[in-house]
């Protein structure tokens, strides 16, 4: 190489880079070995030769403008070119450096260059897992905490900023247990021991979120290790499932409330046995008794009526708050039944009044009843419609004094029939109108109130009407009136629904002496 010394000559032709010679912009001088490897050609095919030997004109271009300008300041410069060599792309990194001759002027150009494709390529590939891992890290629909061997977060994702309500920088440095229920201390740090050990990584605890509220979430763990197995962080991930587990326990406490309702049916079933059976026996002795005393002296036998008419009221009110609460139970565990018939609502109705007459009478009660309708026939259960009708009858007499009035009225409205009792009473205030019909609940909640009820007949009316397809509508004035209205459709059954609901009849008479018996008193 002209100008060149031998042991520069040894150099240049023994570097472990790419080196070749300018002296001048676009053509070469000597090549190294690698150089002509690089370029799949012999070092003779690129000495003395113009750089368009391997160069298309863009790139020419590019390298004129590129050497012209070191040629000129004598600055060394470094640079990245792509080089299409055999149709394949190669990102070379040269480091120019210019040679000074004696008069201080730029006599050539040294050229060391590296083939940097492969590491290029591999940064491309590191920096693409990179940000793809950052977006799913960032993005998942999971939440992500990452910390540190001594359990301290160093980092986690928008949805643990959801979940959690902390932002990345609150938490970062403070330790996990942060997000855990103190209970649950112990079990984070049995887990952690366990992912340590490469054991169970799965657990299911209760979180703390920044307002205080609580959680639950079902976590995995794991290490991130290094090539050399050391631990360098770890990732645990996060499903908030404390909906899942309210809806087990819901479904969990439904099943106990079912078992519960079953027990407490069986209860009442087994209960009415035990208590309708002295009742009985109580009835029975008090049809004795009055057989004895009918032979005894009159003034014994008006002493001793007194105490019949006593036991026979208590024992009637017994059995009417037992049955009562039994048809409520049943209703509540859906196992209570219409045997229902097509019979004339309006004869029916009128056979309570019948019955009643006495009843009001003797209560002093000036009562009526109207019927825009001769005769109307649907589908109903006469016993418990008896049972709605009476309770009404009996409840406006409870709540009326001497002298007042009550109507009991049947009209069709539409495709109803409406039957309609109003009465004179004290009537009922407007805040307590909604909890007329709730199981238990009287308008009258004193020890030492004046009229005897348990709270039930209404909810079971309400619940009697409503089994027929119809509803119950109150009307009232503190201080002026009350009026319930029952609405009940205008419908029939056919012949195979008739004989499966088994209707039969059933006594009045015991209907209206059970329903009257709290009114007694009065």
């Amino acid at each position: 190489m002209q100008g060149i010394s031998p042991h520069f000559d040894f150099l240049f032709n023994n570097l472990n880079k790419m080196a070749y010679i300018f002296f001048n912009p676009t053509r070469f001088g000597p090549v190294n070995q690698k150089m002509a490897d690089f370029c799949s050609c012999e070092i003779y095919e690129l000495e003395g030769q113009s750089i368009s030997v391997i160069l298309d004109q863009d790139e020419i271009e590019k390298v004129k403008k590129f050497n012209q300008k070191i040629f000129e300041e004598g600055l060394r410069k470094s640079a990245k070119m792509e080089i299409e060599i055999n149709t394949e792309l190669h990102i070379i990194e040269v480091d120019t450096i210019p040679h000074h001759n004696q008069d201080g002027e730029v006599d050539y150009l040294l050229c060391l260059a590296e083939d940097i494709t492969a590491e290029i390529k591999k940064e491309e590939r590191f920096y693409r897992n990179k940000k793809r891992y950052s977006s799913i890290f960032k993005k998942a629909p999971l939440a992500f905490v990452v910390s540190d061997r001594k359990t301290n977060i160093i980092d986690w994702n928008d949805k643990a900023e959801e979940i959690f309500g902390w932002q990345k920088e609150e938490v970062v440095n403070k330790n996990f247990n942060l997000i855990v229920a103190e209970e649950s201390y112990a079990e984070i740090t049995d887990v952690i021991e366990n992912v340590f050990e490469e054991k169970k990584s799965y657990n299911i605890n209760k979180n703390i979120a920044k307002d205080g509220s609580e959680l639950y979430c079902e976590w995995n763990t794991a290490l991130i290790k290094d090539k050399n197995d050391k631990v360098l962080e770890i990732i645990s991930i996060a499903q908030d499932i404390s909906e899942k587990i309210r809806t087990r326990k819901r479904i969990e406490n439904q099943k106990e409330e079912l078992k519960y309702s079953e027990l407490r049916t069986q209860f009442f079933a087994n209960i009415s046995h035990e208590l309708k059976t002295p009742l009985n026996l109580i009835f029975s002795s008090l049809q004795l008794l009055e057989y004895k005393l009918q032979n005894s002296e009159a003034q014994q036998n008006n002493q001793f009526d007194k105490y019949l008419s006593s036991i026979r009221n208590n024992g009637f009110r017994l059995l009417r708050l037992v049955n009562n609460l039994i048809d409520l139970t049943k209703i509540d565990v859906n196992t209570f039944q219409l045997h229902r018939g097509n019979f004339d609502i309006i004869e029916l109705v009128k056979s309570v009044v019948k019955s009643t007459g006495d009843y009001l009478e003797a209560k002093n009660r000036n009562f009526r009843f109207e019927s825009e309708l001769d005769s109307q026939i649907i589908a109903c259960d006469p016993f418990n419609i008896e049972r709605v009708i009476l309770n009404l009858i009996s409840n406006a007499v409870k709540f009326t004094a001497e002298g007042d009035e009550i109507l009991l009225r049947i009209e069709k409205e539409e495709a109803q029939v409406k039957i309609s009792l109003r009465d004179t009473g004290i009537g009922i205030k407007k805040e307590n109108q909604d909890i007329i019909f709730e199981q238990f609940r009287q308008v009258d909640q004193n020890f030492n109130k004046k009229r005897e009820g348990s709270g039930i007949g209404l909810s079971l009316v309400k619940s009697i009407v409503e089994m027929h397809g119809g509803k119950i509508t109150l009307d009232s004035i503190y201080g002026i009136y009350s009026c319930f209205n029952i609405y009940l459709p205008l419908e029939k059954i056919d012949k195979k629904t008739l004989a499966a609901e088994s209707y039969s009849a059933d006594s009045l008479l015991n209907k209206v002496e059970l329903e009257f018996s709290d009114i007694n008193y009065i």
